[in-house]
């Protein structure tokens, strides 16, 4: 059946329009979860050739359970597109020359800190670099390698897409004095 198909028979079964605003379609070892009584949605593609069994099932689950918690935004470093990164590194650097500690400081002082945070930025946004959710003394990436070598194999994660519920809606924004200013005339 395809997405069309599928989508009108919805339409017909709940009586409501529904409109598909984006949607991911992955092959091969897909791991997904459903969290909130359907609110966020995650799949993770893996590479790998390990056993798909219980133990590959709940390493899978525990990564896409992260995704999901954490509403983790890229794979890794390499993932983050630069335009972004630099918008980060604006972001700091106008912070820091509000500071008053940090105003005085020469500019090489203020770029290793730059460059301090951004590190930082990366661990909390790059899904192999956050701290483990379930065991913060390791990351996801440590966290992969481990049950890897306990598998007895390689586990990569390929990418990752994450859905919630309402995303990308534009919220409308009532006037309701300027309503009502408009009725009154």
């Amino acid at each position: 059946m395809t997405v069309a198909e599928l989508l009108q028979e919805k339409i017909q079964t709940i009586g409501e329009n529904i409109i598909i605003r984006r949607f991911e379609r992955y092959e091969g070892t897909v791991a997904t979860y459903i969290h909130a009584g359907g609110k966020i949605a995650v799949m993770v593609k893996f590479d790998t050739d390990v056993e798909i069994g219980d133990a590959f099932q709940t390493y899978a689950k525990d990564v896409a359970m992260q995704i999901a918690a954490l509403n983790t935004q890229y794979l890794d470093e390499a993932s983050v597109p630069a335009e972004v990164v630099e918008h980060e590194k604006e972001i700091m650097i106008a912070q820091m020359k509000q500071d008053p500690k940090m105003a005085n400081k020469p500019d090489q002082v203020l770029a290793k800190i730059v460059d301090g945070k951004v590190g930082k930025y990366y661990k909390e946004n790059c899904l192999v670099d956050q701290e483990f959710v379930k065991d913060n003394s390791k990351t996801i990436g440590s966290y992969t390698k481990e049950t890897a070598k306990a598998l007895g194999g390689k586990i990569e994660i390929l990418g990752f897409v994450r859905f919630e519920k309402g995303e990308g809606l534009e919220k409308r924004s009532d006037d309701f004095a300027a309503e009502v200013a408009s009725m009154v005339k």
